[in-house]
This record gives structure tokens, sequence and C-alpha cells, in this order.
């Protein structure tokens, strides 16, 4: 995983949108599409949801 990738799963698992991550991030709402698809194909999810539980699985919470 990038650190580009490690920031936006990051604010991802904040609750923030693209469109806010984009923002954040100074880039467009394409690119962080294109990061959070990549994102969840790593982690084998299909929405945010399966990924915030897989996060919370795999966690020492």
């Amino acid at each position: 995983m990038t650190n580009r990738e490690k920031e936006i799963l990051h604010l991802l698992l904040q609750g923030k949108t693209n469109k806010q991550i984009a923002r954040e991030l100074g880039i467009s709402d394409f690119t962080v599409r294109d990061y959070v698809s990549s994102i969840f194909h790593q982690h084998g999810v299909k929405s945010r949801a399966e990924l915030f539980v897989a996060k919370m699985k795999n966690s020492n919470i």
C-alpha cells in the first residue's frame, strides 16, 4: 500500500467523503475514487462499511 493510499484509508475510516478527501489533499474527486477502488480491492471489500468492519476486526481495540 502506498503512502497516499494509507493517507486516504485513514481519511475514509474517519468517515470523510471522496469530495472531502479530495479537497483536503488537493486532488480531484476522480483520483480519490481510483484510490478508494484500489483500497477496496486490496482489502477484498466492496463498500466503506465492509472496509470499516474489516479494519475493526484486524485492530487491537
